[in-house]
């Protein structure tokens, strides 16, 4: 789906990564590398791992053995807020935006912090007037430009998805990690969605935890398959799809 050129260093590894709840190992000893320019997604059964192993990537969660190395730089220990100045932006499962500001607000909240205008508290609400291009963009981008008035409370779920999105890449981050980004939508929503991702994924690195296979199937350079806490297969979709190991993990065959 990216474009990323053979051999290329890679953006983001964790080796190792290793995480328990009071005795229980949610995630152990999981090796992980994206490359840029690619879309990498984590699948597996429910209670596979996949919610705290993204957790841990996104420094929501400290591991308990392991690391991890963005742009070969050690983030393990590095608070989630400083990770997202980095460049490393994620999503939620749980639909996030203000509810009360309209569709074009939302966008222009993160706008405001790329641009410094959040720290000018002086000046007039009119200069965020000089943000409108390219919130105006944005929208349309996303397929929300007939939206743009209209409270974000008020949108239909699957545009409040679009929204997440148009939000999280106004940040312009170089990585974005993006958790069950399909969850609870219908199909016409999931494949806007798809096709918004498959848009992002020609000049962004994503990491996907999905569990709808056809949009794994379509969007994915690279899958890893995660099961009971540990990396089971991992490689192009069409190779993990037809592993015997990763056919009797879903299907119990």
């Amino acid at each position: 789906m990216g474009s990323a050129i053979a051999g290329a260093p890679a953006l983001l590894t964790a080796r190792g990564l290793t995480r328990s709840f009071s005795g229980f190992t949610a995630v152990r000893n999981v090796d992980l590398t994206v490359r840029p320019n690619t879309v990498h997604s984590v699948i597996g059964p429910n209670g596979a791992g996949k919610s705290t192993l993204f957790n841990l990537l996104t420094r929501f969660l400290e591991p308990h053995a392991g690391s991890i190395l963005y742009k070969d730089v050690d983030v393990t220990r590095m608070p989630p807020a400083q990770l997202a100045r980095q460049g490393v932006v994620r999503s939620f499962q749980i639909s996030a935006v203000f509810p009360h500001l309209t569709v074009a607000q939302n966008v222009a909240v993160p706008l405001q912090r790329l641009s410094g205008l959040q720290k000018v508290f002086w000046r007039s609400t009119a200069c965020l007037s000089e943000l409108d291009d390219r919130v105006h963009a944005l929208l349309l981008q996303f397929g929300l430009g007939e939206w743009a008035h209209v409270a974000a409370g008020a949108l239909p779920y699957g545009r409040k998805r679009a929204l997440e999105l148009a939000t999280t890449f106004a940040l312009e981050p170089e990585l974005v990690l993006l958790d069950e980004p399909m969850a609870g939508l219908g199909i016409e929503d999931v494949a806007r969605v798809a096709d918004l991702i498959a848009g992002l994924a020609n000049e962004k690195t994503i990491v996907m935890v999905e569990h709808n296979l056809k949009v794994v199937e379509r969007l994915s350079d690279t899958v890893t398959v995660l099961c009971r806490g540990e990396v089971l297969a991992e490689g192009p979709y069409e190779e993990v799809a037809v592993d015997a190991r990763v056919l009797e993990a879903y299907i119990g065959h």
